[in-house]
């Protein structure tokens, strides 16, 4: 359940380009819209930069990246560095444990603007064998989150994937939806806008539903993981400041056309009342 390193995941992410491009291109959209103040960028967990757009990577100066995958920067550097050099950027690709790593890294790039890329949907996956991951990833998010204070950062990140049956013949890709990020369980609840790719069974929970403040502004975008099991990713910026958005979010579609149950497991499931409602 945490296929994001080696040779395998490479693999698979260079397959997988069409199938992945509706949800590439929400996060350029994304991206773009982000307006970092610094021009130097500390890149953490990006594997090797399959969906993120060149474009967004030349607005830097200098980016300095790191992931524990020991084959990432090389293919990092295969698929961006052309054109980084091109344009005269400085870029420095690392093999290690950047969440290990962050105080030493902020403190080394100290006017850097860091972005976590999916990086934090995986910290469920590394919790102890005698610790409860509810427990465990909420406190490596407060930990994380002390450690960035007074710093520009970003995450994308999962917040929920699970089964689906996928797009019906003609369906299009769910849109990418602006919302604001809120720490309760309705706010797992309103995936309505998730719809056209027909969530069904259990769904996991990623536990990232603290990485933002309450009222930060988020994006939702959809990823077909393959096709028929999807990811919910949110991303969102952090003001140094912390300046938050004032827009109205979308909400997207109205009520909930299914019901839901929060289990024990941390994880949602969709009973029989969803097959037929947005069909």
């Amino acid at each position: 359940m945490n296929p994001s390193g080696g040779l395998r995941w490479h693999w698979r992410a260079w397959r997988s380009a069409a199938l992945w491009s509706p949800t590439s291109a929400h996060i350029a959209a994304w991206l773009g819209s982000v307006q970092p103040r610094s021009k130097r960028l500390l890149l953490l967990g990006p594997s090797a930069g399959w969906m993120l757009p060149t474009e967004w990577l030349l607005r830097f100066e200098s980016i300095d990246a790191m992931d524990l995958d020991p084959f990432a920067g090389w293919l990092f550097g295969w698929r961006h560095g052309a054109a980084l050099k091109a344009a005269g950027i400085r870029w420095h690709y690392q093999t290690g444990d950047a969440l290990a790593e962050l105080p030493r890294l902020l403190t080394a790039h100290p006017r850097a603007c860091v972005l976590l890329d999916n990086l934090l949907g995986q910290l469920r996956f590394h919790t102890p064998a005698w610790q409860d991951p509810m427990v465990y990833t909420s406190q490596k998010l407060a930990e994380i989150k002390r450690t960035l204070h007074g710093r520009e950062w970003g995450s994308l990140h999962d917040l929920l994937s699970g089964p689906a049956q996928g797009l019906s013949l003609g369906q299009a890709f769910p849109s990418a939806r602006r919302s604001v990020a809120r720490q309760d369980a309705e706010r797992q609840a309103d995936i309505a806008w998730l719809a056209a790719a027909q969530p069904q069974g259990e769904w996991l929970d990623h536990l990232t539903d603290q990485v933002f403040t309450d009222g930060t502004l988020v994006q939702d975008i959809a990823w077909a993981f393959s096709p028929d099991y999807w990811h919910w990713l949110q991303a969102g910026w952090v003001q140094p400041l912390g300046v938050s958005a004032e827009s109205t979010p979308d909400t997207g579609q109205g009520g909930l056309g299914w019901d839901q149950l929060l289990l024990l497991k941390n994880s949602i499931a969709f009973n029989s009342s969803f097959d037929t409602s947005f069909r």
